[in-house]
């Protein structure tokens, strides 16, 4: 069993994605996939991006509000909801509330996602 806790100040900054983060122990031997916890910030944005290695990716929102964009489609998120990104399209979110926006993101790989 791998365990992980989460805590603010154990993310550290993701520049690429304009997100504080911390990456989790592997799942597994798959070579396409982890997680992450990520808090974006109030008035900030993650950048739009499309996952480089054609990664299927969930998002479990725990806190916080915002827009998630995925392709041309936007949608309201909050705590409790989740989004999947298939793979190759771009996506973003930005947190419009006034307080951090934490999530969990999984990915893995798009031979393992059609499955």
């Amino acid at each position: 069993m791998l365990t992980h806790r989460w805590a603010d100040q154990d993310l550290s900054a993701e520049p690429d994605y304009n997100v504080r983060a911390g990456r989790l122990v592997r799942l597994g031997d798959e070579p396409y996939e982890g997680g992450a916890w990520v808090v974006v910030e109030p008035g900030d944005t993650m950048r739009r991006h499309v996952n480089p290695d054609g990664e299927s990716e969930m998002f479990f929102f725990v806190d916080g509000a915002g827009v998630m964009e995925v392709d041309t489609e936007k949608r309201r998120v909050s705590p409790g909801q989740t989004v999947l990104v298939p793979p190759g399209l771009p996506h973003s979110l930005h947190n419009d509330g006034d307080r951090p926006l934490r999530l969990l993101a999984l990915w893995w790989g798009a031979t393992v996602a059609a499955q």
